[in-house]
């Protein structure tokens, strides 16, 4: 088997696991009253940033540490994107009470 052909299939099955993961979620919010629902907000949110954050910001500076090594330029791009998008699920709590905040809600 080829390298090429395991990485469409790695995409595909992240994807199926992703959509599985949704329509867990989907099932558990269907909540009796506001609290509830207020609630379950809050758990997915906690989940996003403790959770699914640090490991992509992990696995980013992971990824572009390899790839400064190897001095591959594209796998250093990739991975400065994955540690970009890590460090902003890690700060989306903070820009959501700063733009709160600014627009007095």
């Amino acid at each position: 088997m080829n390298g090429k052909s395991i990485g469409p299939k790695i995409q595909k099955l992240a994807l199926f696991g992703l959509f599985l993961l949704i329509q867990a979620q989907v099932a558990y919010a269907e909540a009796t009253s506001e609290s509830d629902l207020g609630a379950f907000l809050e758990g997915v949110g906690d989940f996003l940033i403790r959770t699914v954050g640090p490991a992509v910001l992990v696995i980013g500076v992971g990824v572009a540490g390899v790839g400064m090594a190897l001095g591959d330029e594209r796998a250093m791009q990739r991975g400065a994107l994955a540690a970009g998008g890590g460090a902003l699920i890690l700060l989306s709590r903070a820009i959501l009470d700063f733009i709160t905040h600014i627009a007095h809600f």
